[in-house]
Parts: C-alpha cells; sequence; structure tokens
C-alpha cells in the first residue's frame, strides 16, 4: 500500500469487541491524517508529447550525419575523387504510417591506373526510403527501420541503373541511411533538470518519482511531425483547488510575486529575441508584438489592483505558448546547428509543463526563477540568469518595428527626486522668476565616479509649470508636441489623410495623461511626474514596464523631449500596426471613435481594440474613455483655456 492511501477492509460481524475497537479508532486516525495533510488519492498514467517537425527532423539528421562540407555525408572517396560515393539533401515527410525519407546521391566509379582515373561512369539521382521510426526504451535512441526504397533519377522518374551502381547504393547508401540514429538521452535528461524546480517545494517528492517513471509510448506519423509520446506516472494531491486570487497579500508575498513575474517577463523577451535575426511575416512581427505588450498591460492592470495570486505566471506561461510555440517551431531548428537537441528540449520541456498544467492545481505545477533560467539556457547556453533589466534592448525594437536606439546627447539623471535650493521670496511651481532658482542636485552616488560638476539642470526650467504665466508654458509644450509629432509622421508610412487626427489625437493624449506635466517641485524637491501605481512615468506616462528594453527608463524620466517622442512613436504604432487593419470594424464611423479607439490601446494595450468598440456598442464608456474624448473635442476647438482647471494649483 502506498504511503497515504487509505484502504477499507471489510468486517467480520463474528470480530471480537477489542479488535474491532481497535480497527474503528485506526480507521478515526487515518482519516483525520488524511484532513490535516494531503493525501495521494490516485496515480495515473499520463502522455506528454515530445514532436519533431519535419525541418527540425531534417536538421538534426543533417548535424549528425550529413556533417561533412555543404552538408554532405562522403561515403567513400578513393583516388582524388576517382570513386566516390556522396549523399546529401536529406528531406522528411509522411507516407501514410511510415515515413518517407528522401536523398540525393552522387556515384562515380571508375579504374585508377598510373595516376588517371580511367573510364570513369558517373550517376546522380535520389533514393527514397519508406520507414518505420522505433525508440529503444531504455537509451532513447531513435532509429529507423526501411520498410521500402526507390531509386529515382535526378529528375524525380523511377530509375533503371548499371548493376555496378547499383551494388554501390545497395552496400554503402542503403546501409548507411539505414544506420542512422538519433540519440533523444540528452534532451529528455534536460527536460527532467528542467521540470523538477517547476513544481512546489511540498509536492517534489512526487516530481521526482514522476520524472523517474518517463518511459517512451507510441509513436506517431503525422502530416506535419513525428510525434514521440513519453508515459509518465503521476499522483495527485486529493484536497481542495486553491483559489487563484488571496484575498488579502501580504507585502512579501506581492514583492516575491513581482520578482518571478520579472524574470518571467525577461524569459519571454529571451523567446521573442531569439527570432530577432529570422525572416519573420508580418503576421508573426504583429503576434510577437501582441504578446509581449498583451502580456505585460495584463501585469500592471492585476497589480494595479493588487488582484494577484500563484497561479498568475503559470497562466501567462501556458497561455503564451499556445500562440508562440508554432512560430518559434516555423524559425528555430531549420537549420543545423550545435543547439538542435536544445531547441528539442526546450520545445518538448514546454510542452510538457503545458500538458501537466491540463491535470489541474493538484499536480503542483510553480512556476519558478531557476526553472525559467534553465528552460531559458535550452535556448541560449550563454544565459546566466534571467536579471530584469531597464536597458534599451536593439533585437526587442527590431522585432516591435522601431529604428535603432538615438540616445539622447542631454545629461542622463538616475534617481527619483533631487533637492532643491530656494529663495525665500520664490514659491514652488513659480516660473516668472526661476532666473532665481539655484539648482542643487545631490546624487552623490550617480556622480562620484565621474567626478565631474553637478549640472545645474538649466534645461528643466522652462519645463517646470509656473503659477503665474500658464499660457505661454502651454504654448511651448504644444509646440515640442507637435514638432515630435512631425519627426514621427516624417518616416512614418501613414497617410496623409491621417496626419491630422495623428496630431490631435497626441495632444490630446498628453492632455489626458499628464495635464502637459512632466516635472513637478513638492516640498522642495524635484521629481518627475509618476502615475498613482508608480508604472508610468512623465508627460505622456510611458508605461515602465509596458515599454521596457524599447526606451531607456533614465530618459523617460528626465528627458521631457525623450519622453515626448516616445509617447508619438507609441501613438504611430498602433495607429499604424492595430488600427488601419481594422477600419471596416469601426462602425458606425466617427474621427472622435477612431481617436478614443488609439487612445484606449495606447492606455490598456492591443487587447482594447474590441473592448473598446464593445464599449461603444453599449454605451457603457470608461470614465477614461469619456475624458479622453472630451480632451478631443478641446483640441479640436481650440479650448485651451480648459487646461488651466489641471494646471493651475498643480
Amino acid at each position: 500500500m502506498r504511503s497515504g492511501q487509505v484502504v477499507l477492509e471489510t468486517m467480520s460481524p463474528f470480530m471480537g469487541n477489542a479488535k474491532l475497537k481497535r480497527s474503528f479508532f485506526g480507521l478515526i486516525l487515518i482519516l483525520a491524517i488524511g484532513f490535516c495533510f494531503p493525501i495521494y488519492a490516485f496515480s495515473e498514467t499520463v502522455s506528454l508529447p515530445l514532436t519533431l517537425d519535419y525541418p527540425l527532423l531534417r536538421s538534426l539528421t543533417i548535424y549528425t550525419s550529413f556533417s561533412d562540407p555543404g552538408q554532405t555525408a562522403v561515403l567513400l572517396d578513393k583516388h582524388d575523387g576517382c570513386t566516390n560515393i556522396t549523399v546529401s539533401e536529406p528531406k522528411f515527410s509522411n507516407s501514410g504510417s511510415l515515413i518517407r525519407f528522401e536523398t540525393k546521391i552522387k556515384i562515380r566509379s571508375g579504374v585508377f591506373f598510373r595516376g588517371e582515373c580511367w573510364m570513369p561512369v558517373a550517376w546522380e539521382g535520389y533514393m527514397a526510403l519508406y520507414q518505420k521510426p522505433k525508440i529503444d526504451n531504455q537509451k532513447w535512441l531513435l532509429s529507423f527501420e526501411t520498410v521500402d526504397s526507390f531509386i529515382y533519377d535526378k529528375d524525380h522518374q523511377p530509375a533503371k541503373i548499371a548493376g555496378i551502381i547499383w551494388s554501390f547504393v545497395k552496400l554503402r547508401v542503403y546501409d548507411y541511411l539505414n544506420s542512422i540514429t538519433l540519440d533523444l538521452g540528452p534532451p529528455i535528461s534536460d527536460v527532467k533538470s528542467c521540470l523538477l524546480p517547476m513544481f512546489a517545494t511540498e509536492v517534489r517528492h512526487n516530481t521526482r518519482k514522476m520524472l523517474d517513471s518517463m518511459r517512451p509510448g507510441k509513436i506517431h506519423i503525422t502530416p506535419k511531425a513525428l510525434k514521440i509520446n513519453i508515459l509518465a506516472d503521476v499522483e495527485r494531491l486529493l484536497e481542495k483547488e486553491r483559489s487563484t486570487v488571496s484575498e488579502t497579500i501580504s507585502q512579501q508575498e506581492l514583492d516575491n510575486f513581482i520578482r518571478i513575474w520579472e524574470t518571467w517577463d525577461s524569459f519571454l523577451v529571451q523567446m521573442v529575441t531569439a527570432l530577432s535575426e529570422k525572416p519573420l511575416s508580418r503576421e508573426d512581427h504583429r503576434l510577437l508584438l501582441d504578446l509581449v505588450l498583451e502580456t505585460r498591460h495584463r501585469f500592471v492592470a492585476e497589480l494595479s489592483e493588487k488582484n494577484v495570486g500563484n497561479d498568475f505566471v503559470r497562466e501567462q506561461f501556458v497561455s503564451v505558448w499556445q500562440r508562440l510555440s508554432p512560430v518559434l517551431r516555423k524559425n528555430l531548428g531549420d537549420k543545423p546547428t550545435k543547439n538542435l537537441f536544445g531547441y528539442l528540449a526546450f520545445f518538448t520541456a514546454y510542452d510538457a509543463l503545458s500538458a501537466l498544467d491540463k491535470i489541474g492545481p493538484s499536480i503542483g505545477i510553480e512556476i519558478s526563477r531557476n526553472g525559467l533560467i534553465h528552460l531559458a539556457r535550452m535556448l541560449n547556453s550563454q544565459i546566466d540568469t534571467l536579471t530584469y533589466r531597464p536597458n534599451v534592448n536593439e533585437k526587442l525594437r527590431r522585432i516591435f518595428g522601431f529604428e535603432p536606439a538615438k540616445e539622447p546627447t542631454d545629461t542622463i539623471l538616475k534617481g527619483d527626486e533631487f533637492d532643491i535650493e530656494i529663495d525665500d521670496d520664490i514659491q514652488e511651481n513659480e516660473d516668472n522668476k526661476l532666473s532665481k532658482v539655484i539648482f542643487s542636485i545631490f546624487c552623490k552616488q550617480v556622480w562620484a565616479k565621474a567626478r565631474k560638476p553637478i549640472p545645474k539642470l538649466e534645461y528643466i526650467r522652462k519645463w517646470l509649470v509656473p503659477k503665474e504665466g500658464v499660457n505661454k508654458y502651454i504654448k511651448r509644450i504644444k509646440g515640442l508636441l507637435n514638432s515630435s509629432a512631425l519627426d514621427v509622421l516624417q518616416k512614418s508610412r501613414l497617410s496623409k489623410k491621417y496626419h491630422r487626427i495623428y496630431q490631435r489625437v497626441v495632444l490630446s493624449t498628453a492632455w489626458q495623461e499628464s495635464c502637459f506635466r512632466h516635472f513637478k517641485i513638492k516640498k522642495k524637491r524635484l521629481t518627475y511626474l509618476r502615475s498613482y501605481n508608480g508604472t508610468s512615468v512623465g508627460l505622456m506616462q510611458i508605461n515602465e514596464r509596458v515599454w521596457r528594453g524599447i526606451y531607456n527608463r533614465d530618459h523617460l524620466r528626465w528627458n521631457i523631449k525623450y519622453n515626448i517622442l516616445a509617447g508619438c512613436e507609441i501613438i504611430e504604432l498602433y495607429f499604424m500596426k492595430y488600427v488601419l487593419r481594422k477600419m471596416d470594424q469601426i462602425k458606425p464611423f466617427t474621427k472622435a471613435k477612431l481617436a478614443g479607439l488609439i487612445y484606449a490601446m495606447y492606455n490598456g494595450g492591443p487587447g482594447q481594440f474590441k473592448k473598446f468598440l464593445k464599449r461603444c456598442k453599449k454605451n457603457s464608456l470608461y470614465t477614461s474613455d469619456r475624458l479622453f474624448i472630451e480632451k478631443y473635442t478641446w483640441v479640436i476647438n481650440s479650448q485651451w483655456d480648459n487646461i488651466n482647471k489641471c494646471l493651475i494649483g498643480s
């Protein structure tokens, strides 16, 4: 009997009272233990997929068996090529219940005499083998048993070849091709090492048992891939499913959750940027953009409401793979490299976790930092850790369709706020007397190494909201917004008929997001504008988590021009890549609805496209929707005096 299992025996009515009492109390004790601790209710055998797409199978075969120059296998080469047998260009496909393995053959046979090749006979064609795949249950060696074979000429027509050529084909080519095997042991070992830290600590013992029980099952041949079932014995916990949302969450739990999600986001970037050099289609580029933006926007939304739980990252981990897997399989593994088995292990591990996740929370999957790092190393063996860095990632910018980053020449400030000394007769936020303000920036940690004079930050003066003379300030901000919008339009493919509405959306977004503010002074300390949840910064309120890797975090915070340009680029991205593709869905069409749709995505990500139109249809717009459309109307009608309502007294 397994530990924790309850076995009930039928009791005889003639059993003695003492024995009956002992059995009764023993049963009560077992049941009590079962209520206090998780009980392993039963064990079941599950099937996990190992998928060898035919391009990956071809690349693995080339890497292991066609490793001579030019992706060939030279089976015989004597007397400077007088006698030579070379096979190349392996291809795999399905043929009913068999694998069709085709390769090109070049044969040259002559008599080498006195340094010359006499009477050479040459033939070029193809051999097709129809094979049944087999796998060794102990060593995980994949081999192929040939059931039938055919010879074709170079035009792929059935061929009849001379006896001497046929003898070479039969003795050399046929035997070599039949001897090809793939050792799946190392990738399976990597899969096991990756899966172990992906389970909760309290179920690690059973996780090891599950991994140890892994064994090959049936092999299926499909039109696109060779699929091998991996059988594993899984024990489920007999307990109630845990809630995915905690009613209350401590600060420590929140911090731990954020750290795990940041590792997951870094892992997602690794997956996406692994495709940065691949010839992706527009649809693939858009899918990658969708996945990153939607995943990050959802995290920001959930974090703002502290609506997080243990399963949040796991759910994102699984849902992303369902959409990303086809793109990765199509573009990774199509060329023979030393990392092919790493790709196979990566695909298999991710597929296994997705399959195990369907069993339910009782199995104990828990996405961990160590597990993600191990999984990432299968894609790139050079990865040491998955650090959540704010740096610009050029590969990610390329995937998103941005040009290489151009860093401003202005001094970069690092930090959240700085002390400012102000004369006694100067009030905070006054602009007309700022010539009397002496900026003293205390940031020893940042500037100590450079040993340069502390900057006066003269460029910040005119971007502080004054208590008087607000109209001049508004004019400066509008000028900066319009010039940045024009800079973006000069590089954009956006049709000129949409330029005016684009510029208005830029102005309305700045008004809505920050009321034209970027910096503020509070209690004699200079800082940048930050959203209530601490994730968005500056005049355009660029979300640092959503756009991590695309923009420089410190410039977004302390360089108003950089912040505005980023906002203009993001608006253009949503306009070009999302709205224009689906203009026919905006019914009935109005410019205000178009503008509101762009802002809804700017504020909430690509997923807001359908949601905003649905809100319009039901006449149930969010407050933010209505406020933006109000700002948009004010911009159209040049009602700039309304901005005083939020600027004065700020």
